[in-house]
């Protein structure tokens, strides 16, 4: 339960040694909701996990809320996700827990938050301290900064069409590529069959560092790691991509946007970009 600045892409080209993307765990919700404010979609905004913030505004804004749907009421009364709403200076936007499926609320702000840059970003990587609001979560008594933005067209509505509305579910079915260690020298073909096959379910252990799941255990086509240990899923450390599916021993665990960026374990699949916005909204 955690309230962080994050912006798109994140923190790009630096993966390479050692420092992930961070932002938006799910950049659907998170680009929608910008351009339902007339930002870019690369403007900094709030993403709220299980549990949301009270905001008190001191000048007037516009903002949209999309993702998640969390109990939010703007001085009292309801507010709709997936539209522009304006808010006059003095109002208090409060958010509670989520109400139906999904895991991440997205806050936008018309002009977008205004933090630091840290590595050319704005988003937060609260292991690493670096970032967003002092390089953690927001606290009860943070100040955010708004950058202003003409008002002219204040009282334009904006929102998203029903249709158009990404579809968050209790149960997922969620597209992966093959690789990098799919080849048989791994897993045996049953264990690939099963692999795409089976339902998992999410455990507790899932955060913005990785997604552990639990289902089936693999057979394994060899009794150990060799020279990388003594697993069978352990190798020789090598890079990780964001959304490969690595099995540290007999459980898969989906490497996420604070995630790390080399290690010594088997990941048989990674989940792709179009896709990986579904990962932020797994819940147990």
């Amino acid at each position: 339960m955690q309230t962080l600045i994050q912006d798109y892409p994140g923190r790009q080209g630096l993966w390479r040694i050692g420092v992930p993307p961070s932002g938006p765990m799910d950049d659907l919700s998170a680009r929608i909701a910008n351009r339902l404010v007339g930002n870019p979609l690369s403007a900094a905004l709030l993403e709220a996990a299980y549990l949301g913030p009270t905001l008190k505004f001191t000048s007037p804004t516009r903002i949209a809320l999309t993702g998640a749907r969390m109990k939010a009421e703007l001085n009292g009364s309801e507010v709709p996700y997936y539209r522009q709403i304006n808010v006059t200076a003095g109002s208090v936007l409060a958010l509670s827990s989520i109400q139906g499926p999904g895991a991440r609320t997205y806050i936008s702000f018309a002009g977008g938050i205004q933090a630091p840059n840290y590595l050319n970003s704005k988003s937060t990587f609260p292991l690493g301290k670096l970032g967003g609001s002092h390089g953690r979560q927001l606290e009860s008594g943070d100040t955010l900064e708004i950058q202003s933005q003409n008002n002219d067209n204040l009282e334009i509505d904006s929102f998203l069409p029903k249709e158009d509305i990404p579809q968050l579910n209790t149960e997922w079915t969620i597209g992966v590529t093959p690789g990098p260690q799919e080849s048989p020298e791994y897993l045996t073909p049953e264990d690939v069959e099963v692999f795409y096959s089976s339902r998992y379910r999410v455990t507790n252990n899932a955060s913005r560092l990785g997604v552990r799941l639990e289902g089936p255990k693999p057979k394994w086509a060899r009794p150990d790691g060799g020279e990388g240990g003594s697993h069978p899923s352990n190798l020789h450390d090598n890079a990780y991509a964001i959304g490969a599916i690595n099995f540290t021993g007999d459980h898969p665990v989906v490497l996420t946007v604070d995630g790390p960026s080399l290690g010594g374990f088997v990941c048989p699949a990674t989940i792709p970009k179009g896709e990986f916005w579904k990962i932020g909204q797994v819940k147990t």
